[in-house]
């Protein structure tokens, strides 16, 4: 009887301490995907752009991608209520959802109708709703195909964005119009590996490589973020993939509590990311408006100033 209890007992301890270094194991592998580029030095610098003259920077076609599901509809709304009213006349958008398989026959309804209004979703028609399941692949390879560039040609690059970020538009437009287009891999690098899912971008060749190429349809499911870069190795082309950081720009919000979070800098900041609270949205999106209220009424007034020094010559010069 002694003898069982006490193999019962030595059980209960291993399986105790195989559960602690589960655990134990599990907390160090979030810390990780959270700590500073890996556990590496935390990057806040930005690698260098291109000077480009106003008319090539007007000429930059830029597609963004917003990820979301079938049931957020309040935060689609507020997208295009907020930052999308300030969207670039050349950059095109799209919310993308993975599929409607799953939704209830009122989501789907309120979603018919939206997509009747807005004519802004893209369905990528897969099996189900996802994120580490092929969503991405299936973005970029519907994003290369001919539906999309019939309509939209000559496009530059194409962003993939989360629901709970905030992208100051011109900003991110005019950055993009600074830098080199071809093998090009944008964003806030994370672990001198992958780009960080929040808003980053691939110049359209590669865009076009992804749909065609082996690796990643082989490959497509995996960690929505990390999978990309992935691809770029296991195909053995990293070594030609420009790698545009962009970590002075893309930040967390101050109160996400996050390695990332810091203040809005307002000569700097472009995305703005884990905004899952709609407070919190709002607040960023009063943020850089009244930057934009600014930058705006500096216009008007430098105008005004040359009108009237204009008027004043001109009053000397009939004199």
């Amino acid at each position: 009887m002694e003898t069982t209890i006490t193999i019962q007992q030595k059980a209960f301890r291993l399986i105790k301490g195989g559960i602690f270094l589960t655990i134990l194991y599990t907390l160090f592998y979030l810390y990780q995907l959270n700590a500073p580029n890996l556990g590496q030095p935390l990057r806040r610098d930005c690698s260098s752009t291109n000077n480009i003259s106003l008319d090539q920077m007007n000429q930059t076609k830029v597609f963004l991608g917003i990820f979301s599901t079938p049931e957020k509809y309040a935060r689609r709304q507020m997208i295009r209520d907020t930052y999308l009213q300030s969207k670039p006349t050349n950059m095109v958008y799209k919310f993308v959802l993975g599929s409607m398989s799953d939704t209830t026959t009122e989501q789907q309804a309120t979603l018919e109708l939206e997509i009747k209004q807005y004519d802004d979703i893209l369905i990528l028609g897969m099996d189900k709703e996802n994120m580490n399941q092929g969503k991405t692949f299936e973005f970029f390879r519907t994003v290369a195909g001919e539906t999309i560039t019939k309509y939209h040609k000559g496009i530059d690059f194409v962003l993939k964005a989360d629901d709970d970020a905030y992208l100051y538009l011109n900003r991110v437009q005019f950055d993009l119009a600074h830098t080199a287009r071809h093998m090009t891999y944008w964003g806030y690098l994370v672990g001198n590996t992958f780009m960080a899912g929040e808003c980053y971008g691939l110049s359209m060749d590669l865009v076009q490589w992804i749909s065609h190429a082996e690796i990643p349809r082989r490959y497509k499911n995996g960690h929505e973020d990390s999978q990309v870069q992935k691809w770029f190795q296991w195909a053995h082309i990293n070594h030609e993939i420009k790698y545009e950081v962009r970590n002075c720009r893309i930040h967390d919000h101050k109160e996400a509590g996050s390695v990332y979070a810091r203040e809005i800098d307002l000569d700097s900041s472009m995305v703005v990311h884990y905004l899952k609270k709609d407070h919190f949205f709002m607040r960023t999106h009063d943020t850089f408006t009244s930057l934009l209220y600014q930058q705006r009424k500096n216009v008007t007034s430098f105008i005004s100033q040359q009108t009237t020094t204009t008027t004043v010559q001109d009053r000397t010069f009939v004199k």
